[in-house]
């Protein structure tokens, strides 16, 4: 009995520590996990996450890391979506790790911590962003405080079927903000229901998808509303849709986005457009995809976005990856700001691990 008592104190020593290493790391700039994600392909079958028993939770280690390089051409303004902006050759690496630690009851309830590092590097500089999550679940659903994951999960976007080093800037980018949040998640037959506030009200979103269940082809309805502050400079409302068919190989993406911006200042309410289409198809060890943006800001010019990009699997967890970008987007606000500017192109490739 005391030996017990002594190792489930050491146990939720650890589990303490992991916990306040996470939260001790510096925080920097919010980052789309998709930015990292897409590199990787989908788990295979015998590839699991480094596991553990200790004190009847359950503790889980796994992530993705990638280096590579990239070259964006000389004279354009990457908006900070893209690091450097040379016309060579630059290092690039970076990925993600998730610690989680649950454990269930003994009725149909269970309770957890979910912690995110996630890693992006250039050249010689590094930054870290952390996001945790504590949680209770049941059959009725999860209820959660924090910001481990984007809470435009469930809002489909062109970028979902992207793959290797392909990037839609600004598709699926007005998702809401990733400061910590309470939220909701539940599963309705084959409805999934995704809704969160932040925890200063300032900042909410709600949504629904839909897959269908044929064994065959998979068909899938997204909606999403979102709302609140942004950038500090606007108050927001918007609404996304869109259709996927995924049959065999063949993945497919059509999605629609309205939203409306009410400056702060005194200047006009203003409004932008947008429609994206994504397509990928895996053939053998290799996915080939691609995805395409148009956009309009406060009636202003017409907003492009262009990439292609590829990856093939070596071995299980691990990949190769190319992609091609372009991003050619004088989106100006009615106040003289840029909502969504970029104007560039560039290549980039990758190697990635997943474990």
């Amino acid at each position: 009995m005391h030996s017990k008592l002594i190792t489930r104190i050491k146990a939720l020593a650890l589990a303490a520590t992991l916990l306040f290493g996470w939260l001790g790391i510096s925080q920097a700039q919010s980052r789309l996990v998709s930015d990292v994600d897409r590199r990787a392909g989908p788990r295979a079958t015998f590839q699991k996450p480094l596991a553990a028993d200790i004190a009847d939770h359950t503790v889980l280690l796994e992530g993705i890391l990638f280096s590579g390089a990239q070259y964006l051409f000389d004279d354009l303004d990457t908006a900070g979506l893209v690091p450097g902006g040379q016309d060579h050759w630059e290092h690039i690496y970076g990925g993600l790790i998730d610690l989680r630690i649950v454990r269930k009851l003994a009725n149909t309830y269970s309770y957890g911590f979910d912690g995110r590092l996630l890693i992006d590097g250039f050249g010689c500089d590094s930054s870290t962003e952390t996001r945790y999550d504590v949680f209770i679940r049941s059959y009725r659903g999860t209820l959660s405080y924090g910001n481990y994951a984007d809470r435009n999960i469930l809002a489909l976007s062109a970028r979902d079927t992207l793959s290797g080093e392909a990037n839609l800037f600004y598709d699926g980018f007005f998702a809401p903000s990733n400061t910590r949040a309470f939220r909701y998640r539940v599963r309705l037959s084959s409805f999934l229901i995704d809704a969160a506030v932040d925890d200063d009200g300032e900042n909410w979103n709600a949504g629904f998808l839909y897959r269908s269940p044929s064994r065959y082809q998979k068909d899938s309805w997204a909606f999403h509303y979102y709302g609140g502050d942004y950038l500090g400079r606007y108050m927001r409302h918007g609404i996304t849709g869109a259709y996927q068919i995924s049959y065999g190989s063949l993945d497919l993406i059509a999605n629609v986005a309205w939203d409306t911006f009410d400056p702060y200042a005194n200047f006009a309410t203003f409004d932008r457009v947008s429609a994206s289409l994504g397509a990928s198809f895996k053939f053998e060890a290799t996915t080939l995809s691609a995805g395409v943006l148009i956009a309009e800001t406060n009636n202003g010019d017409l907003e492009t976005a262009y990439t292609a990009g590829l990856r093939h699997d070596l071995a299980r967890g691990l990949s190769l990856n190319f992609g091609y970008l372009y991003l050619d987007s004088n989106s100006i606000g009615s106040d003289g700001l840029g909502v969504t500017p970029g104007d560039f192109s560039g290549v980039r490739s990758s190697v990635t691990y997943r474990f």
